[in-house]
């Protein structure tokens, strides 16, 4: 526990302000020229350690949900959902490890963690948050090009593993440096032996930025551009469409499309930026002791609560959302008892707005989809344009002599996309 011992005041000064130039000095003549705690108390400690209890419970239960629904639904296995299932894994794995060593480094004095938690503890939480941020980057992209670019800028079923493991890869290339250039010490006072992980201040100075480059501002940034861009399609579709006297789905997928956004930044910006000023906050600290207490331990703890936050809502932002989710969560084995797609709070209102938009419809936009490619061979044109999908198309070859208006059978474009978005 806390200690009533203070700062000696025969300690020599050198040793109250320590920079690196001392740290050849012989420790053990002095006493430690700091207050000895220990452990926090009891009272901090449950605190602190109930609020992120709740989060990690809760995120990882929801991620979890997520999970279950695509292995036992084989009909959700699209491109689109392997993204967010990535997403969900990471999220989970990060709620899973990282808080708890971030609680075990704040609640001692010493670092318990010893050699292998200075090394593989950064290069842990540095990892799952990177392939965090990736899984998001590529969840936006996606959703992107299904509602405003080409078909073949769309992600495939088959390329989609491909790019969840080039993100892995990459966040792990990405995090080494926590590893080659951290290491652990101790130092032997007279009363006390010191416990610590030191970081290489040259190289990690310059390295934070970098982070916080990849882990605040990048997914901010994509975020942006890609949900800007969804709703300027939305727009232009309106507008095209109202021109013509309807328009009216689009103008409400644009809204819903909208708040849809500004949940998702507003999300982002509450959960990333703190750590923002946590980073440039660090680097400004004097090189003096006790200067990492007070308001910047407060810091520390609240900028890295909100980041692992983030994982707990992930999934109520883009898997809950989300119609299809929605559905297999009410016909899931084990899930089916919570009816979550039924009285969760943002899914109703969701859900509730698709039906209005299912009865009300009066303007409907026709596709062809899943045509085949047409073989390029002449005697073989013929018969695949007969062949098309018969859910998508139905044709009726007609006899000479018969007469008839019957119309072609389309089917009618589903508004979900721009829905989920």
């Amino acid at each position: 526990m806390y200690s009533d011992r203070g700062i000696d005041v025969g300690i020599p000064a050198f040793l109250i302000n320590w920079t690196d130039e001392f740290v050849d000095i012989d420790t053990s003549r002095y006493p430690f020229p700091n207050t000895l705690w220990y452990v926090k108390p009891a009272k901090e400690i449950i605190l602190k350690s109930s609020a992120m209890l709740i989060i990690g419970v809760i995120g990882i239960f929801l991620n979890s949900i997520i999970l279950i629904i695509l292995v036992k639904n084989r009909w959700l296995w699209t491109a689109s959902n392997f993204l967010i299932g990535n997403m969900a894994l990471v999220d989970m794995l990060t709620l899973l490890f990282c808080p708890w060593f971030m609680l075990v480094r704040d609640f001692y004095q010493n670092f318990v963690l010893k050699n292998f938690g200075c090394r593989f503890e950064g290069f842990l939480q540095a990892t799952l948050l990177l392939a965090s941020v990736g899984a998001v980057m590529l969840v936006c992209y996606d959703r992107l090009a299904a509602a405003a670019l080409t078909s073949e800028a769309r992600v495939t079923k088959a390329f989609a593993p491909k790019l969840i493991i080039i993100t892995w890869v990459v966040s792990m290339a990405i995090s080494l440096p926590w590893i080659l250039r951290r290491k652990y010490m101790e130092r032997q006072w007279i009363d006390f032996l010191e416990m610590y992980c030191v970081e290489d201040r040259n190289f990690l100075e310059i390295y934070w930025h970098f982070i916080l480059l990849l882990l605040v501002w990048l997914p901010l940034g994509v975020m942006v551009i890609t949900y800007g861009g969804i709703i300027w399609r939305l727009e232009w579709s309106a507008r095209e469409l109202s021109s013509r006297g309807g328009g009216q789905i689009v103008s409400k997928a644009r809204g819903k499309a909208m708040r849809v956004t500004a949940m998702v930044l507003l999300a982002s910006t509450i959960c990333r930026v703190p750590y923002t000023v946590l980073v440039y906050w660090r680097n400004n600290l004097s090189k003096e002791i006790n200067a990492v207490q007070g308001g910047y331990e407060i810091m520390w703890f609240l900028a890295s609560y909100l980041m692992y936050l983030n994982c707990a809502i992930n999934p109520l932002i883009y898997g809950f959302t989300n119609v299809r989710f929605r559905h297999a969560m009410d016909r899931t084995p084990g899930l089916a008892c919570f009816r979550f797609g039924s009285w969760c709070c943002i899914c109703t209102v969701v859900a509730r707005d698709s039906k209005d938009l299912d009865v009300k419809n009066v303007e409907r936009i026709y596709v062809i989809q899943e045509t085949p490619v047409p073989n390029k061979r002449f005697r073989h044109a013929f018969k695949n344009f007969l062949h098309i999908h018969k859910q998508t198309l139905e044709l009726s070859v007609l006899r000479v002599d018969e007469v008839t208006t019957k119309p072609t059978k389309v089917t009618p474009l589903k508004m979900e996309h721009c829905i989920e978005v």
